[in-house]
């Protein structure tokens, strides 16, 4: 089976999701200990999964702000734009007044943090590196603009849904699976990855699991061995399975290649950790049905 994404972009061979995900390497900051006395009315988000929750808690009106890369739901295009993930523009955010800024600590820097915090802005910053960590981050971001009602609701939707794709893919033996987020240099999901635990729900065995890093750089001869029952690549990674055997043409004997089972998933719902992440579970799910 192969699936496809149909996508305008130009796809690099390192997905943009890999570049901000690697900077967990560079440490990871902690938010300051009082969030906002009354709720965010004026709030910056600096990562597209933040941007979404905020779009999906009715905050429209609220948001001021995001970040180049910022493009769900479609009303997000129309908001002021404060620069890349990790080159915000410091004097539009200021300029924009805002009474919340949202980050993230795999997506954003320390430094960009600390800077901000000088600025003398609220600055928050969530880490949902698991599916729990979204619905701890809906959570939080609904105790903070006023809309805990509403993240309620959607935690709970979320939840359901979870249980309903889980009994589905537990219907099924398990798939050895890979997941490559750049073919040169090979780069994978690991043990601590968001995607990891998403391959785990969907009842996957990650090969790539086990390794030093959440995104560890693997050899060639490491598929052979590993023989995964699945190869899966994003589609900002390749566009068509035929990239991928063309880069390594010793692939062709794995189990993967001769079964017709290397996929190409939506980057945007496989590894954006926001409100569509049950899209991108029921997605991986029928990928590996």
């Amino acid at each position: 089976m192969t699936i496809r994404v149909p996508d305008s972009k130009g796809r690099p061979r390192v997905s943009p999701f890999l570049l901000t995900a690697l900077l967990l390497a560079c440490g990871r900051q902690d938010s300051p200990p009082n969030p906002p006395a009354t709720p965010a009315t004026r709030i910056v988000s600096l990562a597209p999964n933040l941007t979404e929750i905020l779009f999906a808690l009715g905050l429209d009106n609220s948001v001021v702000g995001v970040t180049d890369f910022c493009d769900y739901p479609p009303r997000a295009k129309t908001k002021a734009r404060v620069g890349g993930i990790t080159t915000p523009s410091f004097e539009t955010i200021a300029e924009l007044k805002p009474d919340l800024v949202l980050m993230t600590v795999a997506g954003n820097s320390r430094a960009d943090h600390d800077k901000l915090l000088s600025l003398g802005l609220t600055v928050v910053a969530t880490d949902p590196s698991t599916v729990e960590g979204i619905y701890a981050s809906i959570d939080r971001i609904g105790s903070l603009t006023g809309t805990q009602d509403r993240a309620d609701s959607l935690i709970i939707a979320l939840r359901q849904t979870q249980h309903d794709l889980m009994a589905r893919a537990q219907a099924r033996a398990p798939r050895s699976v890979l997941i490559l987020l750049s073919l040169r240099p090979l780069i994978g999901a690991g043990t601590g990855s968001f995607i990891d635990d998403l391959l785990r729900l969907a009842n996957a065995t990650n090969v790539a699991a086990g390794t030093a890093s959440a995104y560890p750089l693997l050899s060639r001869e490491h598929l052979l061995q590993t023989n995964p029952d699945v190869l899966i690549v994003l589609d900002d990674v390749a566009s068509d399975p035929r990239e991928v055997i063309e880069a390594y043409p010793e692939w062709n004997t794995l189990d993967a290649v001769r079964n017709g089972r290397v996929i190409i998933l939506d980057t945007n719902l496989i590894s954006r950790p926001g409100p569509r992440i049950m899209e991108g579970l029921r997605l991986l799910i029928s990928a590996l049905e």
